[in-house]
């Protein structure tokens, strides 16, 4: 028991991501989402994020060379803009457990997540079994949801949000609490040519 609380202290729960900016359009929604209450946990504006690379349970000691190879993974990418339009639902639109927004002119998005899986399967982290398929996270459901979901999602289903600008890939640790993730960005490396 003493050995796997030192092995556990020594690791931090680590991702490496994209955050995205809220557009305007998107706020009424996830206010929407915020006052559904449980079984609707919604996302908290300054968290919104796509996920490039799931790390887990990190080693302490391994977080510089990590550091070094996102780096190296986002040379020679410029700054893109990726629109947010549309909302949807995984599993399915009837049977939610996220809610999502969905993301256009994602092919830089995919590129990063590419380099990243490969740069980062060569210090371990095995690569994603399922394709890469960005989207927006906006709030989980943990239980049956009330019927105001069901009305968001088909009310904007189509919706056009708006463009975001995405200038930083981040090191990310996250940290759970009782309400929710905390993130803390441990490394940002900024996009340029």
């Amino acid at each position: 028991m003493r050995l796997r609380s030192l092995i556990m202290s020594d690791s931090i729960r680590t991702f490496v991501a994209v955050k995205i900016p809220v557009p305007s359009a998107l706020r009424p929604v996830l206010r929407s989402l915020a006052t559904m209450n449980w079984p609707v946990s919604a996302v908290s504006p300054d968290n919104l994020h796509v996920t490039l690379k799931f790390l887990g349970n990190t080693p302490a000691e391994s977080r510089d060379t990590i550091q070094n190879q996102i780096a190296e993974s986002v040379i020679g990418q410029s700054p893109f803009v990726l629109r947010v339009a549309g909302l949807g639902a995984f599993p399915h639109i009837d049977q939610p457990s996220v809610v999502w927004a969905g993301l256009c002119d994602v092919e830089p998005l995919v590129s990063l997540a590419q380099r990243l899986e490969a740069a980062l399967e060569s210090l371990g982290f095995a690569r994603e079994s399922r394709p890469f398929h960005p989207h927006l996270t906006l709030a989980r459901v943990k239980g049956r949801p009330p019927c105001e979901l069901f009305e968001l999602l088909r009310q904007h289903a189509n919706t056009n949000f708006g463009s975001v600008e995405i200038q930083a890939v981040e090191f990310i640790r996250s940290d759970r609490e009782r309400d929710g993730a905390r993130y803390s960005t441990l490394l940002s490396c900024e996009l340029r040519v």
